[in-house]
């Protein structure tokens, strides 16, 4: 091999060297452009973007909620008192018991958590939408554009409780009142964030008055639960 030969090996081989290098940077240029517009993404959405996507879709997905709750509560209209409380009535007219039917509770329980289910499921199924303008943060954008679809996750999470009160509403006359609480929850989908949101609503569902002296222990009991035997 001749010295021209050696020298020609020798600059191709630097050239293919240097080829690398360019190469490299350009990959490492590009790598960083990426971080620095993914770096910028998240900083726009974690201080803009998403406190804005919550003021707006905290209150959306806590209607729909609130919705799916009174829904179920519809859907379950004909509570009867008879059918939840038996009263017992001693020989001078008093009262002498008051008991929740265990049986009632649980198939109202599992029928008021069901639909309230179905209920999260029909309403959250489209997500909500906010326009683009709003999420800008920019005042004059407010509710302009194009809207900009989130999703809602119904957490599967629904819990039902029963509250009752009794209070006196003339002489040998007491009023009994039985409340539902329903307690649900759903997730608001958030670019890097996922917010839960809970709702918690109470229902008077049933109302009798009592006609004889009910005991004084009946008067400071607030769960159903306190009146299964």
């Amino acid at each position: 091999m001749n010295c021209d030969e050696i020298e020609s090996e020798y600059v191709l081989s630097k050239f293919k060297m240097s080829k690398k290098k360019r190469n490299r940077k350009k990959l490492f240029a590009i790598f960083l452009v990426l971080f620095l517009l993914f770096f910028l993404i998240f900083l726009y959405f974690n201080k803009i973007a998403n406190p804005l996507i919550l003021y707006y879709g905290e209150a959306e997905v806590e209607k729909m909620l609130v919705t799916a709750s009174n829904n179920a509560i519809l859907n379950n209209n004909s509570i009867s008192y008879e059918n939840l409380i038996q009263i017992d009535y001693a020989s001078d007219n008093s009262i002498s018991s008051i008991i929740c039917s265990a049986s009632e509770i649980n198939s109202l329980t599992n029928n008021l958590v069901t639909t309230t289910q179905n209920e999260i499921d029909s309403e959250t199924r489209l997500g909500i939408n906010i326009p683009l303008g709003t999420l800008s943060g920019i005042s004059f954008l407010i509710g302009k554009g194009s809207d900009v679809n989130f999703a809602v996750n119904p957490m599967g999470r629904v819990k039902c409780t029963f509250n009752t009160s009794f209070k006196s509403a003339g002489i040998n006359q007491t009023s009994h009142k039985i409340y539902a609480v329903i307690e649900c929850e759903a997730s608001l989908i958030l670019p890097f964030q996922m917010k839960k949101i809970s709702s918690k609503v109470e229902y008077l569902i049933s109302e009798f008055l009592i006609v004889g002296k009910v005991p004084s222990t009946y008067l400071n009991i607030t769960s159903l639960n306190d009146l299964i035997k």
